[in-house]
Order: structure tokens, then C-alpha cells, then sequence
């Protein structure tokens, strides 16, 4: 950037000052440490709310007069318009707008026509302002996603109890990324239900800040291990870019997931400690693009260990591959009916069967 204010100055020094930090973490042979990790995520996050990382430039005349002349048309006077690439390469188109004669205009309808005027589905960017009115406001518009999802649980405690030792999460960033995660305690009750907990809203914040699914397990495994809880923690993640079409499963001791689509039932096994059983545990990381259309199952380990099958995890795909393809919730509660029809109703573990359907959205 040519030109910073102020208080970007001091954002950058302060971003400067933990990549320092970083490089000496390193220098002391610890690169690769879940620290060093923490530290250079924040100088980047920092660097990132600076501007830095981003390539800002005037739109060419084509698209300023193209969005200027659409706008003319619904009582928009445009004064700037400005395009963002970030460093992850997604798009950003940012207008700087005020409505004639002091009118109100919803921002959707501006929307709806740069679309037809640029020939692409845009959406406007959470955060932005959502109504036009004669002051100027600044509007940001991205790239429509280019799948949609849908979320379905079901569980069970064990003996029918009140509180579970499982927790879940199914939430959105401001990248495009929906995320499911679980969490399962160590044994049951009040105790595991309190770990679990803790690790869903490590999670949560960790993921809407920007640390980004990967780091956040990495740095909740640290904590825990650095607490010295007794009671470790299994982790699942599954983050779905719906702008990019790219899936990504993180996993710390978790059950295994089931991915089904056109092509069966697909089974990804982790091979990972649970988070707080060592300091330097790594996650298993796993990806695949999404294809038209897939449902992915998560759970916790009692739903397989109540199977009275040698091949539980083959049994459970045979179970998953035998349900119409719908509704997750429908789906969530159909294989939860089946799995206790073995248990005749009496729980021996807390169960929880989470179920993401994705699907790529029609133009």
C-alpha cells in the first residue's frame, strides 16, 4: 500500500513485532512448534485487518461504466468503485454509493442488478451496510457460493441421561467456509461434557477470528495437553469451501467419518492421539473437491461400539448406504433409529450423529 493511516502503522508494527518473534521461536529450533504456529497466524491476521495481503486496484472502465449506468437506473449514484484480491485469491468488489434524492434503497436490490449487469451471481459481503440512503456508505459484494448446505444431529446420552460428554458445533465464516465439527469427552457425564464443551467454543472463536480449522485444533490440543486435563478430548472438523468446492476433514482421535455420495459410501479413518494427550500431537488432515452432491457423517465412538458386529465400521456404511438420500435431519434420526434398535433402547455410551448434506447450488 502507498498510503496508511495511522492506525494501520501501528497494526504493522505490531504484526512486525510477532513475526520477529517468530523467527527467533525458530532460530531456537522450534519452526515447526504449535507456537510459532500461533505466532505467525496472528502476525498474518493482524497484516490481514491492515490491508496487507490484499492487491487493490481501480476497476477498468468497462466494469465502472457498466455498474455506474445499471446503478443511474434504480436512483444509485456511484462515487468509486474498487476491486480487492486477496491473498488467498478470492475477489472482492467494493462500491462507495449513495441513493438520489435521499431515498432509502435495500442494498439486495443493487445487488440483484450489478448481477444481471456483470453476468456474474454476486452476494453482498457480511458486514456490509444493507441500505442505501443519501449518505455515503461503502458496499462490498462477493462471489454467490457455489453450493449450499444443510445440517441434521441426533443423540442419545448414556442410561438415558441428562447431560451428554459430546458437543457440536455447525457454523459459517467470512470466507465462504461452513464448518461441522464434534467434539467427544473421555467418558461421560458432567466431567466429559465439560471438556467437550470447552474444545466447541475454543473452536468457534478460533474459527471465526481466522485461524483457520487446522491451527485452531492444533492450538486446542496445546492447551489441553498444557493444562494436564485427565479427561482428553477426540476432535472431528469438516470444513466445506462453498466458493472453491474444496472439503477439508481435520481429525484428533475421532471416530471415523463417512462420506456418501454417487459413487457409495466412502470411509476416512484417522489415525491420531485425542487433543491433550501430547503437546506435539498432529491432526490428520485430509481433502477432496465436492462433486454434485455428498452427505458426510460424523460421530461419536458409541455409535459404532454399539454395533454388536465385528466389522462395525463396514456395517455402519452398509447402514448409512441404505438411506434415502433427503433431508439430514431426517437422515441423522433414521440411522440413529437403526443403531438403537441393537441397544433396545438402554445407551451404553453417549451417541451423537451428526450429518452435513452438501450441494452444488443451480445457476
Amino acid at each position: 500500500m502507498e498510503h496508511i493511516t495511522y492506525s494501520q502503522m501501528r497494526i504493522l508494527e505490531t504484526a512486525q513485532s510477532f513475526r520477529q518473534l517468530n523467527n527467533i521461536y525458530g532460530e531456537a529450533g522450534n519452526a515447526d512448534d504449535v507456537v510459532g504456529t500461533q505466532l505467525a497466524e496472528t502476525a498474518r491476521l493482524l497484516e490481514e485487518a491492515a490491508g496487507v495481503g490484499m492487491r487493490a486496484y481501480t476497476a477498468d472502465s468497462r466494469t465502472d461504466r457498466i455498474i455506474r449506468k445499471s446503478l443511474a437506473e434504480i436512483g444509485v449514484r456511484i462515487e468509486s468503485v474498487m476491486l480487492y484480491e486477496m491473498e488467498d485469491g478470492k475477489e472482492v468488489l467494493s462500491v462507495m454509493a449513495r441513493s438520489r434524492h435521499n431515498r432509502s434503497i435495500h442494498a439486495g436490490e443493487i445487488t440483484e442488478c450489478m448481477s444481471r449487469a456483470l453476468g456474474r451471481s454476486l452476494v453482498l459481503s457480511r458486514g456490509s451496510h444493507r441500505v442505501i440512503t443519501g449518505q455515503t456508505g461503502e458496499f462490498v459484494f462477493e462471489e454467490a457460493p457455489h453450493y449450499h448446505t444443510l445440517f441434521g444431529a441426533a443423540s442419545h446420552s448414556k442410561n438415558a441421561g441428562v447431560v451428554s460428554g459430546d458437543s457440536y458445533t455447525y457454523m459459517s465464516d467470512l470466507s465462504g467456509n461452513t464448518y461441522m465439527a464434534l467434539a467427544d469427552g473421555m467418558g461421560t457425564g458432567t466431567l466429559a461434557n465439560a471438556a467437550s464443551s470447552s474444545v466447541m467454543e475454543l473452536f468457534e472463536q478460533f474459527a471465526q477470528t481466522g485461524f483457520g480449522d487446522v491451527n485452531a485444533v492444533r492450538l486446542i490440543n496445546l492447551a489441553f495437553a498444557s493444562h494436564g486435563d485427565d479427561t482428553p478430548v477426540t476432535i472431528d472438523c469438516v470444513r466445506a469451501n462453498l466458493v472453491s468446492g474444496v472439503c477439508r476433514l481435520v481429525k484428533m482421535g475421532a471416530a471415523s467419518t463417512f462420506i456418501k455420495n454417487t459413487d457409495g459410501v466412502r470411509i476416512i479413518k484417522p489415525s491420531s492421539l485425542p487433543a491433550g494427550v501430547l503437546e506435539d500431537a498432529r491432526p490428520d488432515v485430509s481433502e477432496f473437491n465436492l462433486g454434485e452432491w455428498q452427505y458426510i457423517y460424523m460421530f461419536s465412538d458409541g455409535v459404532a461400539d454399539a454395533l454388536p458386529f465385528y466389522d462395525k465400521e463396514g456395517r455402519l456404511a452398509g447402514m448409512i448406504d441404505a438411506i434415502p438420500c433427503g433431508n439430514p435431519q431426517i437422515m441423522a434420526d433414521s440411522l440413529m433409529e437403526d443403531v438403537m434398535f441393537y441397544l433396545d433402547g438402554n445407551c451404553k455410551d453417549d451417541m451423537t450423529i451428526l450429518v452435513m448434506g452438501v450441494w452444488k447450488s443451480k445457476a
